[in-house]
C-alpha cells in the first residue's frame, strides 16, 4: 500500500478481511509473520500505530448514551490528536449528519450510525483508514455521497 492510495480488500464472506483489519489494528494477533503501518511493526509499535490509524469496523462500536459529538471527542481524543470542534462539524457536513450532532447515538438510524462510525475513523486527521463495509445498511443515495466523500478525504489528505 502506499500513501494516497486506495487499498480495496475483497472476498466472499469468511475470506478473512474482517480478521486481517483486526491483526492490522491489534485487536488480534498474526499466529506468524508481521505487517507495518507507517513503519510500525503492530506487533510491537500498537501505541505509536494508532496515532495514525481511523478504524471503522464491520459492525458499529457506539455508545447509545453518547451524543455524535461526544463520540467524536472521545475517539479524536483517544488517538492522541487534539479536539477540532470545527474539524468535527465540517465532517458531520459531508456526511450530512450535522442536524444530528447533539442526538444520542442509540437514536440513531442504521444508516446514520455508520456514519457516524466513518466519522470516527477519520477525526483526528487519521493517515490511515480501515474501513469495513463503511457503507453496509446504507441507502443507495447514502452510499453513493460516502463513497465521494471517501474519495474527496483522499485527495485532501495526499
Amino acid at each position: 500500500m502506499y500513501r494516497g492510495q486506495l487499498t480495496a480488500l475483497l472476498g466472499h464472506n469468511g475470506a478473512g478481511k474482517s480478521t486481517t483489519f483486526s491483526i492490522l489494528t491489534g485487536v488480534g494477533s498474526a499466529s506468524s509473520g508481521t505487517a507495518y503501518i507507517e513503519d510500525y511493526d503492530v506487533r510491537t509499535a500498537l501505541p505509536q500505530i494508532r496515532k495514525h490509524l481511523g478504524l471503522c469496523p464491520q459492525y458499529n462500536a457506539l455508545f447509545g448514551t453518547l451524543t455524535v459529538l461526544e463520540h467524536l471527542e472521545f475517539f479524536c481524543k483517544l488517538k492522541g490528536r487534539r479536539w477540532n470542534d470545527q474539524e468535527a462539524y465540517e465532517l458531520l457536513e459531508k456526511l450530512k449528519i450535522e442536524g444530528k450532532a447533539n442526538a444520542y447515538a442509540g437514536t440513531l438510524s442504521g444508516g446514520q450510525k455508520r456514519k457516524l462510525s466513518l466519522a470516527i475513523a477519520l477525526i483526528g486527521g487519521s493517515e490511515v483508514v480501515m474501513l469495513d463495509e463503511p457503507t453496509s445498511g446504507m441507502d443507495p443515495g447514502a452510499r453513493h455521497d460516502t463513497w465521494a466523500l471517501i474519495q474527496g478525504e483522499k485527495v485532501s489528505n495526499y
